[in-house]
C-alpha cells in the first residue's frame, strides 16, 4: 500500500524542522510516494524550492501551511493548485497581522492589528468563514482544537467545531489521526473514529513529520531547546517525549492505522486532488488601479 506525507516540517518551520527540505524529497521519492505536502508553521517560505525540488524527484508537490489561530489551536492547510495557494497566502497575512485583509478597505495599508504581535502570528477565525476554495483542511495535530477538546472530555464541544470546520470547508474537510505514542492514544482514536462515523467526515493519517530519521530526533530536541531557551538538563512542554515524529515508510504507516479503515488510502484520495500551485516562471504583478487621468505604466 502506498501513503503520503500530508503534514510535514522543513527548516522553513524555523527551530522546529530538523531536516534539509532537499532531503525530506528525497526521502519521499525513495519510498515511492507519488506526492508530498510541505506544511511549514504560519509560512509558505519554501514554497518555490520545494516545488522545483519536486518536480526534478518526480514528486507531486502539495503546497500548505500548520496554520496557528487564534486562541492557539493549529490547523493543517493544504492547497488543491493556485487558487487554494492564493487563499492560502490571504489567509497566513491574516494569521501575522491579526486581521482578515477582506475586512480592509480597498487600497488600505496592512498592518497589524490592535494588540497582535508580529512574531506570533494567530489567525482570526472569521477567516475560515469564506474564501476557502481550493484548500483542504485537516483538523490538525494534539494541538488542533478537536483533538484538545477531545482530550480535556468535551465531547459535545468537538462535535460543534468539526461541524464548523466541516461548513468552512464544505466536502474538503478531514479529520486528522497521528501515531506518536504518547497517553490517551487510542482514546483519542477511538473518538475520532466515532465522530467520523457520526459526522460522516474522513479520517486522514499524518505523521507530524519534524525530521528525516529517527535518529535525527536528538537535532530537533536541540533545536527545540534553542527555540524556548531551555538547556539539555531542563524540561520543556515543547520538549517532545520520543522520536516518533519521523518520516515513517509506508509499510509501517499502514500497520500503525490498520485499527482505524481508510484513513492511510484518504491521503492519496487527497494528494489525487491537488496540482503544482506555482506558476514558476510567470510575471505576477499586483493589479494597481491609478487615479484618474493617470496610467499605471
Amino acid at each position: 500500500m502506498s501513503f503520503v506525507h500530508l503534514h510535514v516540517h522543513s527548516p522553513f518551520s524555523f527551530l522546529d524542522g530538523a531536516s534539509r527540505l532537499d532531503g525530506l524529497i528525497e526521502e519521499a521519492a525513495l519510498q515511492g510516494m507519488p506526492a508530498l505536502a510541505l506544511t511549514d508553521h504560519d509560512n509558505v517560505s519554501g514554497a518555490v524550492r520545494f516545488q522545483k525540488k519536486c518536480l526534478e524527484a518526480g514528486v507531486l508537490p502539495i503546497q500548505g501551511a500548520e496554520l496557528t489561530l487564534q486562541g492557539g489551536h493549529h490547523l493543517t492547510l493544504l492547497a488543491t493548485g493556485p487558487t487554494g495557494y492564493a487563499n492560502l497566502c490571504r489567509i497566513l497575512t491574516a494569521a501575522h497581522i491579526g486581521v482578515d485583509p477582506a475586512a480592509l478597505a480597498p487600497g488600505g495599508l496592512l498592518s497589524l492589528a490592535p494588540g497582535a504581535e508580529r512574531l506570533r502570528p494567530a489567525a482570526p477565525l472569521a477567516t475560515l468563514s469564506h474564501g476557502t476554495e481550493g484548500l483542504i483542511a485537516l483538523s490538525g495535530c494534539r494541538r488542533g482544537e478537536i483533538p484538545q477538546l477531545i482530550l480535556h472530555g468535551r465531547l459535545a464541544e468537538a462535535e460543534a467545531a468539526a461541524r464548523r470546520y466541516a461548513s468552512w470547508f464544505p466536502g474538503r474537510f478531514y479529520l486528522e489521526v497521528q501515531d506518536d505514542c504518547l497517553p490517551g492514544e487510542r482514546m483519542l482514536h477511538s473518538a475520532m473514529r466515532d465522530l467520523g462515523e457520526h459526522l460522516d467526515l474522513p479520517l486522514v493519517a499524518t505523521a507530524n513529520v519534524h525530521y528525516r530519521t529517527r535518529e535525527e530526533f536528538f537535532v530537533h530536541d536541540l533545536l527545540t531547546c534553542v527555540r524556548t531557551l531551555t538547556r539539555l538538563d531542563q524540561p520543556h512542554a515543547e520538549r517532545r517525549l520520543n522520536g516518533e515524529n519521523y518520516f515513517k515508510p509506508p509499510k509501517l504507516m499502514a500497520e500503525r492505522f490498520a485499527h482505524l479503515p481508510g484513513a492511510v488510502a484518504n491521503t492519496l484520495k487527497v494528494a489525487e486532488q491537488c496540482s503544482p500551485s506555482l506558476e514558476l516562471g510567470a510575471k505576477l504583478f499586483p493589479q494597481f488601479d491609478p487615479p484618474d487621468g493617470m496610467s499605471a505604466i
